[in-house]
């Protein structure tokens, strides 16, 4: 019988792309990057687990943001100059710039937050049932390594696994003992509850103690914990929806009744008529207030997970 030759999926044509614009920044503004030490950058990506060092990180920022600045220029010069040969167009194209600009620089930021947060999610969601599972090993009187691997070694509760898989890696394979691998662990993760719990774990396991008792504790305040949490997270984001019908949809509204009544009185506002105000509400400031709230949702949404 004849074995298949596993092989590696190929990239894609955007993996490719992101790839050459990471290494071109980090040729451009990495290495000067590099040369500071930054601690906690470092802790942050590794919690992430976007697998970019501080110099990388900092030099595709730099990067977003020249770039942001020189397509949001260009485009500004053609849209309020050129198009709607405004007065003004230069006062426009720099509120223009100055928002692309600063979503460039925001944007990366948010995405490693969001990646903490996704991470975060699925740890404390399998938490829980990852304790109780714990609880039942560790009663049966294995070592506390081996209920370790035995974690690492399941196929379901990925995130877990893959936590576990950490701490067995620095113990077998960088020769750690099991309490270095813990701590180690404990602050790579961006878990806070499993952060807490591999820290409790190797305090027992260094000064003696039930196992057994502690994580069947610990799972039942765990299960309390996130129902307190997603509690948190509905209030707020009732509190934001509302701030969104209230000065967004009624602001675009009154915006919108005010350029109506700027073309039947036939005047302007700011050198303005009403159909390029209604154009730059269009195409501008509501895409825009739309971003923005959203980027407050998805922080919210980070903080609360």
């Amino acid at each position: 019988m004849k074995l298949k030759r596993r092989t590696k999926a190929p990239k894609d044509d955007g993996d490719h792309f992101t790839d050459a614009y990471k290494r071109l920044a980090y040729q451009l503004f990495g290495q000067r990057m590099e040369r500071k030490k930054r601690d906690l950058l470092i802790e942050k990506l590794k919690k992430a687990n976007v697998g970019m060092t501080p110099g990388q990180y900092l030099s595709v920022l730099i990067m977003n943001g020249l770039l942001a600045a020189a397509l949001s220029s260009l485009l500004a010069v053609i849209l309020f100059a050129v198009v709607l040969a405004l007065v003004d167009w230069w006062l426009f194209a720099l509120i223009l710039v100055g928002i692309s600009v600063s979503i460039a620089l925001v944007s990366l930021p948010i995405t490693v937050s969001n990646s903490i947060s996704a991470r975060r999610s699925k740890v404390d969601r399998e938490l829980p049932f990852s304790l109780s599972e714990l609880s039942i090993l560790a009663s049966t009187g294995l070592s506390p390594i081996d209920v370790f691997r035995r974690m690492a070694a399941r196929c379901k509760d990925e995130a877990m696994a893959a936590e576990f898989k950490k701490v067995i890696y620095k113990a077998d394979m960088e020769g750690k003992d099991l309490i270095t691998a813990l701590g180690e662990t404990a602050r790579e993760t961006p878990s806070d509850v499993l952060r807490e719990t591999f820290w409790d774990l190797a305090n027992m396991i260094h000064q003696g103690g039930s196992l057994d008792d502690y994580l069947r504790i610990k799972a039942d305040e765990v299960m309390s914990l996130k129902r307190n949490i997603q509690e948190e997270f509905i209030s707020k984001l009732t509190g934001i929806s509302d701030i969104y019908v209230s000065l967004v949809l009624i602001g675009v509204l009154f915006i919108g009744i005010a350029a109506f009544l700027i073309n039947a009185l036939g005047s302007s506002f700011g050198g303005l008529d009403a159909n390029t105000l209604l154009m730059l509400l269009t195409y501008l400031l509501l895409p825009v207030v739309i971003a923005a709230f959203s980027l407050v949702v998805m922080s919210s949404y980070s903080k609360t997970e």
